[in-house]
């Protein structure tokens, strides 16, 4: 029982880091669990209302976009289902971002079926945008476009581990709290997340040059707005 209920608490850390991560401070995260179901995922920002509407998809388009979630929602649970069998809580993790990246090449490959190419470009632009600067560093395709250097790249790759390790250790107590005491808690540590990922945005933007900051900018295209979404209560 104590290894169910581990499992399903790291499941929703997974689910609220994402969410919390997705997005610049700026932007509100979504709310949700499971592939395609935040608006970190790329499917799952794919499905906001806005976002279509900013892309110009039309009826058919959405409907294929809304079958390639529902797949690879399903073969994600699956895949997924395997974790709750590896103890080391790093070597969990590593396998979760593995599988994130892995569902996530399969979505760009469907979509590049789906979408123009002027509505993917946009997208990526979108998403960029969404998506924190560390992501983007770390991103093997975007630190090239922004010629980044080997100790840029090494110090992206630091930061990136010691912010997930914050926050890692920040969710552990969770493990050993009731329902009740860990729905009180989680608004302390909602609080304590976005100040940790306002710190990580700084560092990581910290890390380029002018001219890099610049062609970062230039990338992510014109501004666009993600709407907050409302938290349930």
């Amino acid at each position: 029982m104590n290894r169910v209920r581990s499992y399903l608490v790291l499941v929703l850390v997974f689910a609220f880091v994402t969410a919390a991560f997705a997005a610049t401070a700026a932007q509100a995260p979504g709310r949700g669990r499971g592939f395609g179901g935040t608006r970190g995922s790329l499917l799952g920002l794919l499905r906001v209302e806005q976002v279509q509407k900013e892309l110009k998809l039309n009826e058919e388009q959405i409907g294929k976009v809304n079958q390639i979630s529902e797949k690879l929602r399903a073969e994600m649970r699956e895949q997924y289902a395997g974790l709750r069998d590896i103890e080391d809580m790093q070597e969990r993790r590593a396998k979760m971002t593995e599988l994130s990246n892995q569902f996530d090449g399969k979505a760009r490959g469907e979509l590049r079926e789906v979408l123009s190419r002027e509505q993917m470009m946009r997208f990526f632009q979108i998403r960029l945008q969404v998506r924190d600067t560390l992501y983007a560093l770390n991103n093997r395709w975007i630190a090239g476009r922004l010629e980044l250097t080997d100790e840029q790249k090494k110090k992206a790759a630091a930061l990136d581990k010691a912010t997930q390790d914050k926050v890692t250790k920040a969710y552990a107590p969770l493990r050993d709290l009731s329902r009740e005491e860990r729905r009180e808690k989680m608004a302390e540590l909602r609080e304590k997340i976005t100040k940790l990922r306002e710190e990580t945005e700084k560092k990581a933007l910290a890390l380029l040059t002018a001219e890099q900051k610049k062609a970062f900018e230039k990338m992510k295209g014109e501004k666009f707005e993600l709407p907050a979404r409302r938290r349930q209560p």
